[in-house]
C-alpha cells in the first residue's frame, strides 16, 4: 500500500509551498481586481471640467439630478411636471446656443400620435399613444442632416423616483447638450428625452415614426438597471463606434460582450430602447448602470442610493464616445445592419474592440502556431532519439495529460452541479442574498472536484503526470480544443468565449518557461505561475465579478437561480482547470482532497444558514398590482416574487387579509400571491364613481356589419383600456378606430389609450359582423400614490419588514374595471 507522507516529510512541505502561495495569490489578486475595477472617477466641477475638456458631474448632479425627487411615471401628473421642466431646460440651452451662433431646434410638445402593437398585458394589444417626447436637435457645423441620436427616457416606474432609471441618463444627456453648445460638433446631434419607456418602450416606438428619425445614422442609449456604480456598454451593434469609444479620452471604460449574449439567451428579463432602434435600421451603443439590481424599480432608486461619482462615470464614458464619434469623418458611413464583434475592457481602464474576422484570425494563428511549435521543440530537442520515437513519446504524454484534463472537467462539473443542487434545496435564493458566498462555495466545489478527479486516475498516469510535463501538455491540448469551440461559437455570433485564446497562449508560454528554465533556478515556479495566470485570471475574474453584480438579483425578475449559478461557475471552472499542472507538482493529493472536503463542508454549513434577503443590498422584491371592480366592497392585491412572499406578508398584513392569501407558481420560476382588501383606490372607490364617464354610445349597422361607437373620459388617469376578453368573444375583433386612427389586425385583444390630458374624451369605434356582437370591458390604470391615492399600496409598503420592497414593472399599480359593454 502506498504510504502517506507525514507533515514533516519534505514532499508535504513542497505541497504547502505550492498551494499556500498560489491560493493566497488568487485570493489577494481577486480582492485587488474587485477593488480596482470598481473605483469611480472624482466628480468634476464646471471649472475642472472646462480645464480637462471633460464631463461636469457636480454640475449635472446639483443642477439637474436634484429634480428627481418624486415618482414620475407616464400615468401621473408628476410626469407632466417633469416634461415641462425638461422643456424649460431645453429652451434655456437653445437661447444660449443662439447667442453662440448655433442653430438648435426644440420640440417641447410633440404632436405625434401613433398606433403601436404591443403584447404587454395580453397578446394582441393595440396602443393609441399621444407622445410626450421632448426632442432637441443641435445642428452640426458640416451642414449635413445626418445625425447621431443620444437617447434617454425620462419617465420612471410608479414605485420609484427614477434617479438611476433613468434620471442619470437624462441629466447626462442634458449635460452633453450643454457641453456641445460650447464645443460645436461637426455633425448634427439629436437629443431625445422619451416618455413611456417603462411598460413597452413606447416613447422610442413613437419616435421611429418622427420625421427626424430618417436622418439618424447611429445612436447612443443611456439607461439604468441598478442604483449607480459603474456604467457599462453592455450591448452594441457598430464596431466603428465601439473602437472610437475604446480610443477616446475617457479615463474609465467598461464594456463586455456578455450583455449581447445574455439577451440572446433570454437571461435578462428587461429590455431597453436599444432594441427598438436596432430593429428599425439604426445601429448603436447601449450604456447602462447595472448594480445593485435589487434597487431597480423600487423606492430605493433615489438620490440617497447614488452618488456624483457614479454620474461622473456615465458622463465621462458617454461624452468620450460622443466626442470621438461626432467629430469623425466616417460617422455617416455607418452600415444600417447590426455587426458581430468582440469588445471588452481590462480593469475598467483599457478597452479592446475588433471584428469577428480578426477574432477568428487570432484563434487560427494560435491553433496553428502552438502545435507547430510543440512539434518543432519535440524534433529539435531529442537528438538521441529518432523523430518517430520522440513524437510518439510526446503524443503519449499529451494523451495522458488530456485524459487527466477531461476527467478533471467531468468531476468538476459533477461536483459543482451536486453542490448547487444541494444548496438550492437547502437555501434557495442564496445567490440573491450573498453572491460572494455563493461564488466561494462554488469555487471550493470546483477545487474539490479537481482533487478527487486526479486521485482516481490510474497509478501509472498519476506517476507520469507528477514526473513529466504530461500535465502541461494535456492542459495546453484542452485549451486548444476550447479555442476550437470558441471559433465555432464565433461563427454563430457568440462572443462570450473570447478569453479562450488567452488561456491557450499564456499556458503555452508558461509551459515553455517550465521546460526551458532549470529546476534549480530561483523563483522559477512563481515566475511560471505568474505568467500562466496573470492575464487569463484578470479576464476570468472580471467576467465573474460582472456576472455576480449584474445577475445576482435577476432571480426576482424570473431568471432561474440555476442560470445564475452556471454563469458564476463557468469562469471558476476554467480557473480551477488552470491548476491542473500544479496539483501534480504539489503531490499529496489524498491529504489535499481531505483538507478541501473539510473546507467545503465548513463553507457549506455557513452558506446553508445565510439569509436570502436583507435590509441592505438584497431586499426581497414584490411586484405589486391591485385589481378592483368599481362598486365592489373588496379588491384583490396580487404580488409576484421569486420566493419568500408568505413570510414577508405574515407580519405585514392584518389577520383578515392574510387569511385570504393564496399563492401559486407563476411563469416557471416565480410565485404569485393574492389577497383581498377593503382598502380601495381613492379615485375609483365607491365614493367617487364619477371618475370614469361614458359620454356617448351609438351603433350603426348595414346588412353585413355594425360599427359600435363609444366616447369616454377619465378624471384621474391618462391610460385606459378596452379589453375584448377571448373567453367571451369567439370571433376576434379585427377592425377598430381610436379618435379616428384606424387599426386593422388579425386579432385585437385590447385597445389601450394613452392621452396627453386628463378628462380628454376618447372615442373608440369597433366594426363587427351583424350577428357577432363582441363584448368589451372598460378599465383604467392608476399610478399616483404619494397622497394616499392607493392606500392598499402605501399601507403594505409601510408595514413590510426592512428586508422587503414593493415595486412594479410598467404601469398600473391599480387597475379598475368600470364594467362591460355589449357592442
Amino acid at each position: 500500500m502506498e504510504q502517506e507522507n507525514s507533515p514533516r516529510n519534505p514532499s508535504v512541505k513542497k505541497t504547502l509551498h505550492i498551494y499556500g502561495p498560489t491560493l493566497v495569490f488568487l485570493v489577494l489578486f481577486s480582492l485587488f481586481i474587485h477593488s480596482y475595477r470598481t473605483v469611480l472617477p472624482t466628480p468634476l466641477s464646471d471649472a475642472q471640467a472646462r480645464d480637462a475638456d471633460d464631463f461636469s458631474g457636480i454640475h449635472a448632479y446639483n443642477e439637474y439630478l436634484s429634480h428627481f425627487i418624486a415618482p414620475h411615471s407616464a400615468n401621473t401628473r408628476e410626469n407632466g411636471v417633469m416634461r415641462e421642466w425638461l422643456v424649460s431646460v431645453a429652451k434655456g440651452l437653445q437661447q444660449e446656443a443662439t447667442e453662440n451662433g448655433l442653430k438648435v431646434d426644440v420640440i417641447g410638445h410633440d404632436d405625434s400620435i401613433d398606433i403601436i402593437k404591443q403584447d404587454w398585458f395580453t397578446p394582441g394589444e393595440q396602443w393609441y399613444v399621444e407622445s410626450r417626447n421632448v426632442i432637441v436637435r443641435l445642428h452640426g457645423q458640416s451642414g449635413k442632416e445626418d445625425a447621431l441620436l443620444i437617447n434617454a427616457h425620462y419617465d420612471s416606474v410608479p414605485t420609484s423616483n427614477g434617479v438611476t432609471d433613468n434620471g442619470m441618463g437624462v441629466v447626462t444627456t442634458i449635460e452633453m447638450l450643454r457641453y456641445f453648445i460650447h464645443h460645436p460638433p461637426r455633425h448634427t446631434i439629436i437629443f431625445l428625452f422619451n416618455n413611456f419607456e417603462e411598460g413597452g418602450l413606447i416613447g422610442a416606438k413613437s419616435f421611429i415614426h418622427h420625421p427626424w428619425y430618417s436622418s439618424i445614422k447611429l445612436f447612443i442609449n443611456l439607461e439604468g438597471a441598478g442604483a449607480g456604480g459603474r456604467a457599462i456598454m453592455f450591448r452594441c451593434s457598430n464596431l466603428n463606434a465601439v473602437q472610437k469609444l475604446a480610443g477616446s479620452s475617457a479615463s474609465f471604460k467598461h464594456g463586455s460582450p456578455l450583455g449581447n449574449d445574455m439577451f440572446k439567451a433570454d437571461l435578462l428579463k428587461s429590455d431597453t430602447d436599444y432594441s427598438v432602434f436596432t430593429k428599425n435600421g439604426v445601429p448603436g451603443l447601449d450604456i447602462a448602470f447595472y448594480a445593485p439590481r435589487s434597487h431597480y424599480h423600487t423606492p430605493r432608486d433615489n438620490l440617497a442610493h447614488t452618488t456624483p461619482e457614479a454620474l461622473q462615470y456615465m458622463g465621462q464614458l458617454a461624452l468620450g464616445a460622443v466626442k470621438s464619434i461626432i467629430n469623425s469623418d466616417d460617422l455617416l458611413d455607418t452600415p444600417s445592419e447590426s455587426e458581430s464583434f468582440i469588445y471588452y475592457d481590462i480593469l475598467g481602464r483599457l478597452m479592446f474592440a475588433y471584428s469577428f474576422t480578426v477574432y477568428q484570425f487570432i484563434n487560427c494563428v494560435a491553433l496553428l502556431f502552438v502545435p507547430v511549435a510543440a512539434i518543432y521543440m519535440t524534433i529539435s530537442g531529442k537528438k538521441e532519439k529518432s523523430v518517430s520515437e520522440a513524437v510518439k513519446e510526446k503524443a503519449l504524454l499529451t494523451a495522458q495529460g488530456l485524459l487527466a484534463a477531461f476527467v478533471a472537467l467531468i468531476f468538476i462539473i459533477l461536483f459543482t452541479v451536486l453542490a448547487v443542487f444541494i444548496m438550492g434545496k437547502i437555501n434557495p435564493s442564496m445567490t440573491y442574498g450573498d453572491v460572494y458566498g455563493a461564488a466561494l462555495y462554488t469555487f471550493v466545489s470546483v477545487f474539490l472536484g479537481l482533487q478527487v478527479s486526479q486521485c482516481i486516475l490510474p497509478r501509472n498516469i498519476k506517476q507520469s503526470l507528477a514526473s513529466t510535463d504530461s500535465a502541461w501538455y494535456g492542459l495546453i491540448s484542452f485549451w486548444w480544443i476550447l479555442v476550437v469551440c470558441s471559433s465555432f461559437a464565433g461563427t454563430k455570433g457568440i462572443a462570450a468565449l473570447y478569453f479562450a485564446v488567452h488561456l491557450l497562449v499564456f499556458t503555452s508560454l508558461a509551459a515553455l518557461l517550465h521546460i526551458v528554465l532549470p529546476a534549480t533556478k530561483k523563483f522559477r515556479s512563481p515566475l511560471i505561475y505568474f505568467l500562466q495566470t496573470i492575464v487569463p485570471f484578470i479576464l476570468l475574474l472580471e467576467m465573474d465579478f460582472l456576472v455576480m453584480d449584474a445577475m445576482r438579483h435577476s432571480t426576482a425578475d424570473g431568471t432561474p437561480e440555476i442560470a445564475v449559478y452556471i454563469l458564476i461557475s463557468v469562469p471558476l471552472i476554467f480557473i480551477g482547470m488552470h491548476f491542473l499542472p500544479w496539483v501534480h507538482a504539489a503531490g499529496n493529493q489524498r491529504k489535499v482532497t481531505l483538507v478541501t472536503a473539510i473546507a467545503f463542508l465548513f463553507i457549506f454549513t455557513i452558506c446553508s444558514a445565510l439569509q436570502p434577503f436583507n435590509g441592505a443590498w438584497s431586499p426581497n422584491k414584490l411586484v405589486f398590482r391591485q385589481e378592483y371592480t368599481a362598486g365592489d366592497a373588496l379588491s384583490t392585491v396580487a404580488l409576484i416574487t421569486a420566493t419568500g412572499a408568505q413570510s414577508a406578508l405574515k407580519s405585514a398584513l392584518p389577520a383578515h387579509e392574510f387569511d385570504t392569501l393564496k399563492c401559486e407558481p407563476h411563469k416557471k420560476f416565480l410565485t404569485r400571491c393574492t389577497y383581498e382588501t377593503d382598502l380601495l383606490p381613492k379615485y375609483a372607490g365607491n365614493s367617487t364613481l364619477e371618475e370614469f364617464v361614458v359620454l356617448q354610445v351609438s351603433k350603426v349597422c348595414n346588412q353585413d356589419y355594425c360599427v359600435f361607437s363609444a366616447t369616454f373620459s377619465a378624471k384621474n388617469s391618462l391610460m385606459c383600456r378596452v379589453f375584448f376578453d377571448p373567453k367571451e368573444n369567439k370571433v376576434p375583433v379585427q377592425h377598430a378606430w381610436v379618435n379616428g386612427k384606424e387599426i386593422k389586425a388579425a386579432n385585437i385583444s385590447a385597445l389601450i389609450t394613452y392621452v396627453d390630458k386628463y378628462q380628454q374624451p376618447i372615442e373608440i369605434e369597433v366594426k363587427h359582423p351583424v350577428n357577432k356582437s363582441p363584448k368589451a370591458s372598460l378599465s383604467c390604470f392608476y399610478d399616483e400614490w404619494t397622497q394616499s391615492e392607493i392606500p392598499a399600496f402605501t399601507t403594505l409598503r409601510d408595514n413590510l419588514p426592512d428586508n422587503a420592497l414593493l415595486l412594479i414593472r410598467g404601469q398600473g399599480l391599480a387597475v379598475v374595471d368600470y364594467g362591460k359593454l355589449e357592442l
